[in-house]
């Protein structure tokens, strides 16, 4: 005999089976319930949008309630650059946490354990946030006035200011979404087709976990607790950000110099090589090398240029702005644009 709450807590939060209560017998669930083209009408669930209160009210877990148990293993954890690096397992966690006989989070647990699925833990921290921004009636503040305008306007309207910290990335893919994001206890599948039935871009973490961009939501909710926290500190350093952004220009200035003047001065060299160019007919190949270089200059943006389905591709909190430092440095030299613009606003 099984009841639904002996089975154990899938760390990568995806439930496609339940369990009666007689027997443990899988209930196979019509395919078409969780179609995102199916007709097939869900229940009415709460969204942020109604008005509903932040809180897993139906298993008392809140988002105070997991702040204050993250103060407990916080010093366990590793900083969030390796946590995003190596995007440690569930059972990993669980592991290091019990060996230093600290009780666990509730979305460490089993369900027989009083478990808390990670993704509902995430969320229920991240509309906490968004309902108190709502409360408050304030907007996240632009505190690079100037710079958001001069890359608004030197790409005219197309480009805006990305977002280097982890953290942030992870709060603007939500604060897309919170309006659909159910307030109550939903699998994920049920939570993707919300968010999809809508319109709306599924955040990293919330996708199926055999996705190639999905991002495990136990350290997305991590890497949120930590941020603003000692181990984060880094991420938000001034010297920081001014000896990668320096790092950055230096990767887009040679790229430009490689790819694009290199491709103008080959045509004039090439044609003095081979005695093609001379005194006489010097000037015609000065603008055929000027062409040259005008079409080399845009294949470098149509390669460069952020596009918007680069979100939570080559960007963000599963991308390459989150390793360690000497693969981040790789990514930065090979991608210097994104790392100062990206293709859609902040939300």
């Amino acid at each position: 005999m099984m009841n639904q709450s002996d089975v154990p807590n899938s760390p990568d939060g995806e439930d496609n089976i339940s369990y009666d209560g007689s027997a443990c017998t899988p209930l196979v669930h019509d395919g078409d319930d969780h179609s995102i083209d199916s007709n097939y009408e869900d229940p009415e669930i709460p969204t942020i949008s109604s008005g509903v209160k932040a809180m897993l009210e139906s298993v008392s877990y809140d988002a105070d309630t997991i702040r204050k148990e993250f103060k407990t293993y916080q010093d366990l954890l590793p900083h969030p650059d390796e946590l995003l690096q190596q995007q440690h397992s569930f059972h990993w966690l669980r592991e290091k946490i019990q060996k230093s006989d600290v009780e666990l989070p509730r979305f460490l647990k089993y369900n027989f354990e009083g478990g808390i699925k990670p993704h509902h833990a995430l969320c229920c921290v991240l509309l906490n946030e968004y309902q108190e921004q709502l409360r408050l009636n304030t907007q996240t503040t632009e505190t690079r006035c100037v710079y958001t305008s001069l890359v608004r306007l030197l790409s005219f309207g197309f480009l805006h200011p990305q977002l280097n910290n982890p953290a942030s990335f992870i709060r603007d893919q939500f604060r897309r979404v919170a309006h659909a994001v159910p307030t109550e206890v939903v699998k994920p599948p049920v939570l993707r087709k919300k968010i999809k039935n809508r319109g709306l871009p599924v955040p990293n973490y919330f996708l199926d976990p055999e996705d190639s961009k999905q991002f495990p939501p136990h350290i997305a909710l991590l890497v949120i607790l930590q941020d603003g926290e000692k181990e984060s500190r880094k991420l938000d350093s001034i010297l920081y950000k001014l000896a990668f952004s320096l790092f950055a220009l230096v990767a887009l200035l040679l790229r430009i110099v490689l790819e694009v003047i290199g491709g103008a001065g080959a045509i004039w060299g090439g044609a003095e090589v081979f005695t093609l160019r001379n005194s006489e007919n010097a000037e015609l190949w000065r603008w055929i090398s000027v062409g040259v270089g005008v079409l080399c200059f845009l294949r470098f943006v149509t390669l460069n240029a952020p596009q918007k389905e680069d979100e939570g591709d080559i960007l963000g909190p599963a991308g390459p702005w989150s390793l360690r430092l000497p693969v981040r440095m790789r990514a930065v030299a090979s991608h210097p644009f994104h790392y100062f613009v990206r293709a859609t606003p902040a939300s």
